[in-house]
């Protein structure tokens, strides 16, 4: 496809990983026209592109046509968000906004996503394909928390199910609190994974046939869920598990896998079906794969592989916008 400018619409940038797409495309060699849309009037992201919108919530029925209208106004060529409500509204609606509108989605399948958003479908599926994974339990499951404290002890990670960064988690470090979790809905318990020295995060990328096309580890620190200190590095076994968590769930493009070393071994206890929090480090690193997402999938480009990034380091500050 020959489009000398590209329109790319992303969406959520009063997030930081959207707000991470918007740096990326900046760097990117691509030419790009960028639009922005935010829920909120307040959110930085709007303020850092050429147009923005105010969009409505991705669960609000109008959302759909809203996103349509707007495609057609500004003729966008894709959409890209770092949102996962907005990704899971644009993964079930991918082929009618496609036929409506010609935007392209940059999101998995559902069916793929799914295993991302869910913490529970995540630990299931590490399980019955044979990768290393955090011993678990549905919070509500009484016995299932009983086998678990048996097997493993405390302290336990209590998280949300459908939850995102480091919301809504706490250390279960006594029965009685196993016994306060065991009355909240929708909350895994898992294994609590030491060293948080040796924390992780690996971005992939995966072409249309499936095959992984580039991955960059960081080793990092956390502040609310968000790395705010990171430094890359080869890191063989976290390396090799992220590529064969990445050939095996097939993602279209993006794919961010978090692990620590447990035992000498990486394990793996998320995994996010978008681009992630380290998107603009990575690329400004090289590791540009927001902008061979635009290549690959929207422009038909065979897709290169990414460069093998094993140095960097990078720490993260607060800015202001004003407006």
């Amino acid at each position: 496809m020959n489009i000398p400018e590209l329109n790319v619409l992303v969406l959520g940038v009063g997030g930081n990983v959207s707000q991470g797409i918007l740096k990326a495309l900046a760097l990117a060699k691509l030419p790009c026209r960028v639009v922005g849309a935010c829920v909120s009037p307040q959110s930085a992201g709007l303020y850092l592109v050429p147009k923005a919108y105010i969009s409505p919530f991705a669960n609000d029925p109008n959302f759909l046509d809203w996103l349509i209208r707007i495609c057609h106004a500004e003729r966008i060529h894709a959409i890209l968000s770092g949102t996962e409500q907005v990704l899971s509204v644009l993964a079930e609606n991918s082929a009618v906004i496609q036929a409506e509108c010609g935007a392209l989605p940059i999101v998995s399948p559902p069916e793929i996503l799914r295993i991302g958003n869910d913490k529970l479908a995540t630990c299931d599926w590490l399980a019955q394909n044979g990768f290393n994974y955090p011993q678990y339990a549905l919070g509500i499951d009484t016995n299932s928390l009983q086998a678990l404290v048996k097997q493993v002890g405390f302290p336990l990670i209590a998280k949300p199910r459908f939850g995102k960064g480091s919301q809504g988690i706490f250390h279960i470090e006594q029965m009685a609190d196993l016994e306060k979790v065991s009355a909240m809905p929708d909350y895994l318990v898992q294994e609590y994974l030491p060293d948080a020295e040796h924390e992780y995060t690996s971005g992939c990328f995966s072409d249309r046939f499936g095959q992984v096309r580039g991955i960059i580890t960081f080793r990092r620190e956390l502040h609310a869920g968000t790395s705010v200190y990171a430094e890359a590095g080869a890191y063989p076994p976290v390396h090799a598990e992220a590529l064969r968590i990445a050939q095996a769930l097939r993602p279209l493009g993006p794919c961010n896998v978090q692990s620590r070393l447990h035992q000498g071994k990486a394990v793996c206890f998320e995994i996010n079906l978008r681009f992630s929090g380290t998107t603009p480090a990575r690329a400004h690193f090289g590791f540009n794969d927001v902008e061979l997402a635009l290549r690959h999938y929207v422009l038909g480009e065979p897709a290169s592989d990414l460069p093998v990034i094993t140095r960097g380091k990078f720490a993260r500050y607060w800015n202001e916008v004003y407006f």
